[in-house]
């Protein structure tokens, strides 16, 4: 591939447009030389991940990173409509803050969850909140959950999902938002559409926990929280023996949950005790 074919070159021939245009997806017109290697290091970042926790992980760091977008979540589910149930995704930025209100109230209203948006996410991957607005009204539903959660309480102005295929037909979303408006524009979307087709390619062959020894590869306070969690500690109580923020506590143990690959502090725990004996 040549650096024009990448590039946006203005002497392409009308010639070479026509053909270009009856053979290419329109999206591929979008793209330009650095939105391709945009693509690339995303997918470098996350191409040696051995599992699905460590690619989320390196999935969420690697569209933050490479988007500038500072809040990222990714939700996964043995179905479409179940992901928005996730008891346990894992997020960055303010959706850390986020999540309470969405699980107790919001889930079930979400914009990406609407028809509309369903529809964009399985046949092109990417579904945006312009490109939602810009089609006409809301449902009603929906547009409280952008006018009340997104944008007056937590002054979301970018908000976008990026679905991905996982293995045994398991979908998962990766959220994406941003208080500055304008943040994922055509450019952008057609590059995440991109990712969309080559992440699902990635993290379907991937196993969906990591082995036992996952807590040998933890860092030294990692493990001292888990041990403390298997003896059965609260959070405010492992703060206080660690001489750290319960917060802090909070989100070792939700890192800790995500690279080991359990779904709760019980599973944890056992997995902890097992391998002490």
């Amino acid at each position: 591939m040549t650096q024009s074919t990448l590039g946006d070159s203005s002497e392409t021939s009308p010639k070479t447009t026509r053909s270009t245009s009856g053979t290419h997806s329109p999206l591929r017109a979008q793209l330009h030389k650095a939105d391709y290697e945009r693509a690339f290091d995303v997918l470098e970042q996350c191409a040696d991940a051995a599992c699905l926790p460590d690619f989320k992980e390196r999935a969420v760091d690697a569209i933050s990173e490479h988007f500038a977008l500072r809040h990222v979540s990714f939700f996964a589910g043995p179905t479409f409509h179940t992901v928005f149930e996730d008891s346990a995704p894992l997020t960055a930025g303010k959706t850390a803050k986020m999540l309470p209100e969405y699980q107790d109230r919001w889930a079930r209203y979400d914009i990406f969850g609407t028809p509309v948006a369903m529809r964009q996410l399985v046949h092109s991957g990417l579904s945006t909140l312009d490109e939602l607005q810009s089609m006409g009204q809301l449902p009603a539903a929906a547009d409280a959950y952008v006018r009340y959660f997104l944008s007056s309480t937590w002054r979301m102005q970018t908000a976008a999902a990026l679905r991905l295929e996982l293995s045994s037909g398991h979908t998962a979303l990766l959220g994406m938002f941003d208080p500055e408006p304008g943040k994922i524009g055509a450019a952008e979307a057609a590059t995440l559409r991109l990712l969309s087709k080559q992440m699902s390619a990635m993290a379907r062959g991937l196993p969906a926990s990591r082995p036992q020894g996952a807590l040998a590869k933890l860092s030294e306070r990692q493990r001292q929280v888990v041990q403390l969690v298997a003896d059965g500690l609260s959070n405010a109580q492992i703060a206080e023996i660690l001489s750290l923020a319960e917060d802090s506590v909070k989100k070792y143990v939700t890192r800790i949950l995500t690279s080991t690959g359990c779904q709760s502090r019980i599973e944890l725990a056992l997995l902890a005790r097992a391998q002490r004996t």
